[in-house]
C-alpha cells in the first residue's frame, strides 16, 4: 500500500477530517543488547567508532553553513573534574545539535602547556624518581625531560574528553607548544612591540620565592585570615604565625614626639621610605616638613600628606614600603619617594643592615624582638588579614621591584568595552558586563614575562655595544643586530646580543588561541579563512577577565577582528549543599568516580593516596575522608552512573548562575531514568510483536484519545527544547525531555496503551504502535545531544513503520540524526484538548494520593465514585474507564450514583468529587488527624521560611546559590502543602 499523501500538508484545523493512510510493513530491529540499561554495555567502542568514521571532522570544502567553537584549552598536566565536565558537555550540546541541523561544525581541540603548573610537575618527578632538579640539569635538558614526560602523562585529559563523548575534532588538535603556534605567538609579540604596545620596564609584580617566577593574579589566592593562624610555608622547618598587626613607633626627628604606625608585615619596615598622614587629619597637621628616625638605617625618612590614608583606621600614620606594596609603589611615584628592596628573590633580607642574609619571617621574629627592646613596639594583637598565596606552591607572595615586559593596555581596553557597549560582543548572561566594564575600566599595564624555563621563550634579544644597551624583538641574533645597529649606531657585527631567558605568561599565547589555533597569521586560506571569527565562546565566569578580556583585547588588535561575537559564561562547580569544590574543603568529587562508581574504602584509598604524593596536605586529607563519609555512607560510596547521566545531570541546572550545584544522588536517579528510556524501547518492540501477521488499514482519525494527547505534549516539548536550547537554558530543555519522557510517556501513555494492544481492535494497536515509534524517535533525538551513548543505541532499536502517518524524519544522507523541528510538530499541538486531559488525569494522581496517604494496596481494587456536573470529565471518563482504571490501579468506576459503603471524600475542583472505598482495615479518622497535624507543621515551618527568605539580612549575605536553592525548597513545600489540603 503506497501512501497517498504526507500529514505536513494539512493544517491542525483540517488534518483530523482528512483520511492519511500508511502501510503497515514494520521495519525489522535489532534486540537491546541486554535486558536493563547497562553503561558499560551502552557506552563500549561507541566513541572509538564514531572516530573511525571521521563523524566529527568540520569539512574544509563544503558549501554548508559554518559554525565553530575551540574547546578552551585544559592543562596538559590536567585530569578531567566536575568543571571541565560542565563545560565541555555544554559545548557538546551545542555542537551536535548545530550538526544534527545541518551545520558544518568544527569544535577544535587543544591542550595548553601551562607553563608554571607543568614545570611545577615536571620538576616534583624529577626530584622524587631521579633526586635531581632543573638546575642540575640545565634549561636544554629538562625541557627534553618535560617532552618526554608529556609525550607519556599529557594525553590524560583527552581520553577522558573521549569518554565523556566530547564530540571534538581531533584531526585538528592543538598543543600550545607546538611549532606552529609558537610562530604564532613570536609574531603576535613581535607585531605588538613594533606597535609600541609591549615594553620594558621594571615595576612591582606578584613574586613566588619557591617558584622563582612572577606570577599573574589569577594564580594568586587571597586568604582571609580571621584569627591568629600557623602556616607552614616552604622553605621553613617551623609554622610561621599570621593574623597579627604590630604597632611600633617612630621617633619625630628633633622632638620627643613619636608617631605610631600599624603593619601585619613588620620586616618590610626595613624597606619604608615614608609615613604618610592625611592633609586634614588636624592630630598631625603640626608635622608638615618634618621627618621621623628610621631606627635601623641611621637615616631619616619624610613624613608626607596624603589622601588615600583613612584617618579613622588606626592612629591614622601609614607606613610607605614603595618595594614591596602595590599601593604604597603609586604613593610613591605620586611624591617620588624612593624604592628600597630589602627581600631578594629568595625571600631573603638584603640592603637591611645586621638582618641581611635572614629569611624574611626569621627576621620578622628578630625584628619585632628588637623593637621591642627599643621600647618602639607599642603592641600586637589579633587582627584580620588577606593573605596572598600562591595557588600552585603555597607560598606567601611577595611583591618585588623588577625588571619585566609589559603590555600596554589602555588602547585595547578602550576597544574591547566599547565591542560590549555597541552590543557587537554579546556577553550571556549579560548581568557579567559589569564585570567587564570593570575589567576593561583598570588601565593597569599586564606583566607578561616569566621566570620558568617551560613556556614560549620571549623573542627579544639584550643587545649592547660598549656600555649602550637596547632591547630588539626578534625571532633570530642577526635580525636581533641588525634593527640594533640603528640605535647603537654600530655595525652589527660589533653588536653582542644575548637572549631574554624569560618566557611569556602562558594567558599570552592563551589570549591569541582562538585565531593562532586556526593558522593565523595566514589569513588568506584554510581553517583561518573559513571559520574565524568563531561562532562563540563558552567557559566559565571566573576567567572573564583573566581570559576572555585578553582574547578580546589580542583579537581585535592582532585580527582586526572580534575573535568571537558571544561569549557564554557558565557557574562554578559547587556540590550539593552549595559549596565550591575545593582541596581545603575536602568535597572534590571525581567525574570518573561518577561514571564508574567507587566504594568508601576506594574513596579512602584514593584520598590517602593523593596525600603520599603530595596532592593533599593533612589537613585537606581529614576534610576529604569527613567529607565522604558524611555524605557517601549510605550507597556505601559513590553509585554508578555511566557518562549520560552524568551529562545529563550537569545541564539541569542553571548553568548561567554564579554557582552550579551537583548531586551524586540526583545523578544516580538520572540513570534509572536510562532505565526508564530502556524499557520504553523494550514495551515498543513487544508491542510490535504483537502486531505480526495482521494488516490494518490507518488513518489520523483512528488515533485514540491518549495517541492525540501524547502527540500535543510531543509537541510542547519539542518548541521547548527547541527554545531552551536557542537560549542555552539547558536546565529547561533537560527538565522538559524529563518531563516528557518520564512522566508523561513513561508513567501515563505506556499505561494507557496496555489496554490497547491486549484489545482485539486492531486499529487500536496500531495507532498506539504508530505513536510509540514516532513520540520515541523525536524524544530521543531531542535527548540525543544530551545523552549520546544511550540514544546512540537505542534510535537504531525503535520498532517502526515504512512510513508512520504521524512524522518521517528525513532520509539521513549524512552521520547525524536530524534534530526535530518544532514546526514540523505544531499540527499535533492541541492546548485546550490538554486542559481536558489534565483533568481527567488530576483525577487519577488524586486517587493515587489518597491510596498512598491511606496505605491502600494496589492489590485491592478499591472503587471509585465519581459525583460531577462536567460533562466532558464524565464522557472521557467513560470513554476511558479501563485505561483509568489500569493508571489509577482501582476496581470500578461509578458515576453519579449513590455510595453505600465506607469512603474517602476528596474534592478534585469545583464541579466534581472523588470518593474512595475504604478497605475495612483502614481507619480513616486517625489517619485525618495525623494529616492535619502534618498540615500544621509545614504551615509553621512555611511561615519561617517564607520571613528568613524576605529579611534583609539573609538578602545581603547569603550566597546567590543557596538562596536559589531554598526558593526552591519554599515552591517544593508550597506544592506539598497544596497536595495535603486536598486529601483533607
Amino acid at each position: 500500500m503506497k501512501m497517498i499523501c504526507s500529514c505536513k500538508s494539512f493544517t491542525r484545523n483540517n488534518v483530523h477530517r482528512r483520511l492519511i493512510y500508511s502501510t503497515t510493513k514494520i521495519i525489522p530491529k535489532e534486540n537491546l543488547p541486554a535486558p536493563a540499561y547497562k553503561p558499560e554495555i551502552v557506552e563500549k567502542n561507541k566513541y572509538d567508532n564514531w572516530e573511525k568514521k571521521r563523524i566529527f571532522e568540520a569539512k574544509i570544502n563544503s558549501d554548508d553553513t559554518t559554525f565553530s567553537i575551540v574547546l578552551p584549552p585544559p592543562n596538559v598536566t590536567g585530569k578531567l573534574h566536575l568543571g571541565h565536565a560542565l563545560s565541555s558537555t555544554i559545548q557538546d550540546v551545542i555542537v551536535r545539535r548545530q550538526r544534527s541541523m545541518g551545520q558544518n561544525v568544527l569544535w577544535l581541540p587543544g591542550t595548553d602547556h601551562a607553563g608554571i603548573a607543568t614545570q611545577s610537575v615536571v620538576e616534583k618527578y624529577l626530584k622524587t624518581k631521579q633526586n635531581i632538579d632543573r638546575h642540575d640539569i640545565g634549561r636544554k635538558k629538562f625541557t627534553e625531560e618535560v617532552w618526554k614526560w608529556k609525550e607519556i602523562h599529557g594525553n590524560t585529559i583527552n581520553e577522558q574528553l573521549r569518554m565523556l563523548g566530547c564530540s571534538l575534532d581531533w584531526s585538528r588538535e592543538v598543543f600550545t607548544m607546538d611549532k606552529k603556534h609558537m610562530d604564532a605567538v613570536n609574531k603576535a609579540f613581535i607585531k605588538l612591540y613594533k606597535k609600541g604596545l609591549i615594553y620594558r620596564r621594571k615595576a612591582l609584580v606578584n613574586w613566588c620565592n619557591a617558584l622563582k617566577s612572577t606570577v599573574s593574579d589569577i594564580e594568586v589566592e587571597n586568604k582571609t585570615i580571621n584569627r591568629p593562624t600557623e602556616i607552614m610555608l616552604p622553605g621553613y622547618k617551623k609554622v610561621v604565625k599570621f593574623g597579627l598587626i604590630y604597632n611600633f613607633a617612630y621617633k619625630v626627628w628633633d622632638s620627643d614626639e613619636e608617631i605610631v604606625v600599624s603593619t601585619t608585615m613588620p620586616e618590610t619596615m626595613l624597606g619604608d621610605t615614608a609615613v604618610a598622614v592625611h592633609p586634614e587629619d588636624a592630630r598631625y597637621i603640626h608635622l608638615k616638613g618634618k621627618k621621623v628616625v628610621h631606627p635601623f638605617r641611621n637615616t631619616t625618612i619624610p613624613i608626607i600628606f596624603d589622601g588615600f590614608v583613612d584617618m579613622k583606621f588606626g592612629t591614622g600614620v601609614v607606613k610607605i614600603t614603595p618595594a614591596h606594596s602595590k599601593v604604597d609603589n603609586e604613593i610613591a611615584r605620586h611624591h617620588n619617594l624612593p624604592l628600597l628592596q630589602v627581600i631578594n628573590e629568595d625571600g631573603v633580607m638584603e640592603n637591611s643592615g645586621k638582618f641581611n642574609g635572614i629569611k624574611k619571617y626569621d627576621c620578622r621574629e628578630i625584628l619585632v624582638d628588637t623593637l621591642d627592646s627599643l621600647g618602639l613596639l607599642k603592641s600586637v594583637s589579633p587582627h584580620q588579614m588577606t593573605l596572598p598565596i600562591c595557588s600552585r606552591t603555597g607560598d606567601v607572595i611577595e611583591h618585588l621591584p623588577k625588571e619585566q615586559w609589559f603590555l600596554s593596555c589602555n588602547g585595547l581596553n578602550e576597544k574591547a568595552r566599547q565591542a560590549v557597549e555597541d552590543k557587537s560582543l554579546k556577553i550571556e548572561p549579560d548581568k557579567f558586563e559589569k564585570n567587564w566594564i570593570n575589567w576593561t575600566s583598570d588601565n593597569r599595564d599586564w606583566c607578561i614575562s616569566r621566570q620558568l624555563w617551560w613556556g614560549h621563550q620571549i623573542p627579544a634579544y639584550k643587545c649592547s655595544a660598549d656600555k649602550n644597551i637596547v632591547w630588539i624583538a626578534a625571532t633570530d641574533e642577526l635580525y636581533a643586530k641588525h634593527e640594533a645597529s640603528k640605535y647603537l649606531r654600530t655595525l652589527p657585527e660589533e653588536i653582542t646580543v644575548e637572549r631574554d631567558t624569560d618566557v611569556l605568561d602562558t594567558w599570552f599565547s592563551s589570549g591569541i588561541y582562538p585565531f593562532a589555533a586556526l593558522g593565523w597569521p595566514q589569513s588568506n586560506k584554510g581553517d583561518y579563512q573559513k571559520f574565524y571569527p568563531i561562532n562563540l565562546m563558552v567557559t566559565g565566569h571566573d576567567i572573564l577577565g583573566f581570559w576572555v578580556h585578553r582574547m578580546i583585547m589580542l583579537g581585535i588588535e592582532l585580527t582586526g577582528n572580534l575573535p568571537f561575537n558571544k561569549v557564554l559564561l557558565h557557574g562554578i562547580i559547587c556540590d550539593s549543599k552549595g559549596a565550591k569544590m575545593s582541596k581545603s574543603r575536602g568535597n572534590v568529587i571525581d567525574p570518573m568516580d561518577i561514571i564508574k562508581g567507587i566504594s568508601l574504602d576506594g574513596l579512602k584509598e584514593k584520598v590517602v593516596s593523593m596525600h603520599k604524593d603530595g596532592i593533599l596536605n593533612d589537613d585537606e586529607l581529614k576534610k576529604a575522608i569527613s567529607y565522604h563519609k558524611s555524605n557517601f555512607s549510605n550507597s556505601n560510596g559513590i553509585p554508578e552512573c555511566g557518562v549520560d547521566a552524568l551529562r545529563f545531570t550537569l545541564l539541569s541546572n542553571d548553568i548561567k548562575s554564579h554557582f552550579v550545584s551537583f548531586d551524586v544522588y540526583q545523578c544516580h536517579a538520572n540513570k534509572l531514568f536510562c532505565n526508564k528510556i530502556w524499557q520504553s524501547i523494550k514495551y515498543t518492540q513487544i508491542s510490535y510483536d504483537k502486531l505480526k501477521g495482521t494488516n490494518e488499514e490507518l488513518t489520523v482519525n483512528d488515533l485514540t484519545y491518549f495517541d492525540k494527547w501524547i502527540l500535543s505534549r510531543l509537541s510542547n516539548m519539542v518548541e521547548n527544547v527547541n527554545k531552551s536550547l536557542d537560549l542555552y537554558d539547558f536546565h529547561l530543555a533537560t527538565k522538559s525531555l524529563r518531563t516528557m519522557i518520564y512522566n508523561e510517556f513513561c508513567d501515563i501513555y505506556l499505561e494507557a496503551t496496555k489496554p490497547g494492544f491486549d484489545s482485539d481492535v486492531m486499529k487500536t494497536s496500531y495507532a498506539h504502535a504508530h505513536t510509540l515509534s514516532a513520540v520515541l524517535e523525536t524524544s530521543l533525538r531531542c535527548l540525543s545531544p544530551f545523552m549520546v551513548y544511550l540514544t546512540g543505541e537505542l534510535i537504531t532499536k525503535i520498532p517502526a513503520f515504512e512510513t508512520n502517518i504521524i512524522h518521517n524524519f528525513k532520509d539521513q544522507k549524512r552521520d547525524y540524526l536530524d534534530f526535530p523541528n518544532s514546526k514540523d510538530f505544531q499540527i499535533w499541538k492541541d492546548l485546550e484538548f490538554e486542559k481536558q486531559v489534565n483533568k481527567l488525569l488530576n483525577a487519577v494522581f488524586l486517587i493515587r494520593e489518597v491510596k498512598g496517604f491511606y496505605n491502600i494496596p494496589n492489590k485491592i481494587r478499591s472503587a471509585i465514585f465519581v459525583k460531577s456536573t462536567d460533562d466532558k470529565l464524565i464522557s472521557d471518563l467513560k470513554g476511558n474507564k479501563v485505561i483509568i482504571q489500569n493508571l489509577s490501579k482501582t476496581g470500578d468506576i461509578t458515576i453519579n450514583e449513590n455510595i453505600n459503603t465506607k469512603v474517602i471524600n476528596v474534592i478534585l475542583d469545583k464541579d466534581t468529587e472523588i470518593s474512595v472505598e475504604i478497605p475495612g482495615t483502614v481507619e480513616s479518622t486517625a489517619i485525618r488527624e495525623k494529616l492535619q497535624k502534618k498540615i500544621n507543621k509545614i504551615e509553621d515551618n512555611l511561615l519561617k521560611l517564607e520571613a528568613r527568605l524576605t529579611s534583609n539580612h539573609y538578602v545581603n549575605t547569603v550566597s546567590e546559590l543557596s538562596q536559589e536553592l531554598d526558593k526552591e525548597k519554599l515552591i517544593s513545600k508550597r506544592e506539598e502543602l497544596k497536595r495535603l489540603r486536598r486529601l483533607i
